[in-house]
Order: C-alpha cells, then sequence, then structure tokens
C-alpha cells in the first residue's frame, strides 16, 4: 500500500514539473526589478531609450545621466534602463505595449504601473516636478484616471485627465476630453474653456508634425 501511494506522488510530482512552464524572460526581468525596488523601498522606473532617439538622449542628459538630479532619484527610485541591445527590449516593448522609444514606465513596489511619460520635450523643470509628484504619489495617471471613471461627467475630472494625457503623449485622447470639458461648460464657469481651446489647437498641431516628420 504504502509503495501504491509513493508511486502516485511520485507521478503527481512528475506531472508538477511538466505543468510548471519556465518565467518569460521579461516577467523575470521586472519581477526582479520590483524586488529590489521593494527591498529599497522605493518605486521602480523602467526607462526605455535607444542611441538614436533623440528625446531619450536630451532626457537623459537632463534628467536619468544628470549630476544634478541624480540624489533626488537615488533617494526615491530605483532605475533601470533598458535599450535594443538588451535581450528583454522587445518582449518588454510588448509586455507594455509602448509605441515610442522615449517611454519612462513608472511602478510601485507590488509592480503595478502607476504612471508613465512618452517623449520629452525639453522642458526639464517640468519633468522634475513631475518626478516629485510620483515620489510622493501625488497627481498619478491610476488616480486621475479611477476619480474620472467615477464621475465622467465632472469637468474638473476631464480637463485633469486631459492634461495627464498631453503628457503621456495621448494626443487624440488628450484632444477628446479637452473637448469634452468645452461641451460639458459650454458657459464657461469653470474658467477652463480658454486653455482647452489653446491645448486643443497645440495637440493638433502636434499631430500635423508627426505626420509630415521623415
Amino acid at each position: 500500500m504504502k509503495k501504491i501511494f509513493y508511486i502516485l506522488y511520485l507521478i503527481l510530482l512528475i506531472f508538477a514539473c511538466v505543468a510548471q512552464k519556465p518565467e518569460n524572460g521579461e516577467i523575470k526581468f521586472i519581477n526582479d526589478a520590483v524586488t529590489n525596488a521593494r527591498k529599497a523601498n522605493k518605486l521602480l522606473i523602467v526607462e526605455f531609450w535607444a542611441p538614436e532617439c533623440g528625446s531619450c538622449i536630451r532626457m537623459k542628459q537632463d534628467i536619468f545621466n544628470n549630476e544634478k538630479t541624480a540624489d533626488f532619484l537615488v533617494k526615491n527610485f530605483i532605475l533601470v534602463q533598458v535599450s535594443p541591445a538588451d535581450s528583454v527590449y522587445k518582449p518588454l516593448w510588448k509586455h507594455f505595449n509602448l509605441g515610442y522609444q522615449s517611454t519612462v514606465i513608472y511602478m510601485d513596489t507590488n509592480g503595478n504601473e502607476i504612471d508613465r511619460t512618452v517623449s520629452y520635450d525639453g522642458n526639464r523643470d517640468s519633468y522634475l516636478n513631475f518626478l516629485k509628484e510620483v515620489s510622493e504619489g501625488r497627481n498619478l495617471f491610476s488616480v486621475v484616471f479611477s476619480t474620472y471613471k467615477k464621475d465622467t461627467l465632472n469637468v474638473f475630472n476631464n480637463y485633469v485627465l486631459a492634461k495627464k494625457l498631453l503628457f503621456r503623449y495621448q494626443i487624440k485622447d488628450a484632444i477628446r476630453h479637452y473637448n469634452k470639458v468645452l461641451s460639458l461648460d459650454p458657459d464657461n464657469k469653470a474658467r477652463l474653456n480658454p486653455e482647452c481651446r489653446f491645448k486643443i489647437s497645440e495637440c493638433e498641431q502636434m499631430l500635423i508634425d508627426r505626420s509630415v516628420s521623415p
């Protein structure tokens, strides 16, 4: 009887080993990075870049590889930089559903994406302010979007979401929510309409510039 139980145990063990799939490289990469960030009690930054990407290089010079920001970054974040030379670059690109090389993913200590930025316009002060907000848990996209979902007809919710979408280079989505502000508040009671119209024009020009760029 004991021999039968032993054989059954071996069979189950073999099935368990066969069923256990090896961890994908990109998942292991993320899990290891999140573990390191959790141990350090810091947020995780995954910076995607490429040597031919001008926006990426400017961001490195101004932010991630800049001596003036080094202390702040080290104090608050674990930074992982990924380029096409890394074997996990393409799998991570697909995993995060990226559309642009100059994308930076921000994750909490549980491995949840809390925000991201796309491209860099050279406004160093604006990006540093964003980094400060992330480090303090303020104005995160995850929170902004959650607030918007609770009341999609709130003028201010749409305005804040539009600003975040533009910062993330989701231009068409930003236009849609700026327009929604105008339609929800035709009398401009919130005093946001002039800025929204300006941002819509700015976004439309960005789309034109993007369509004609080589």
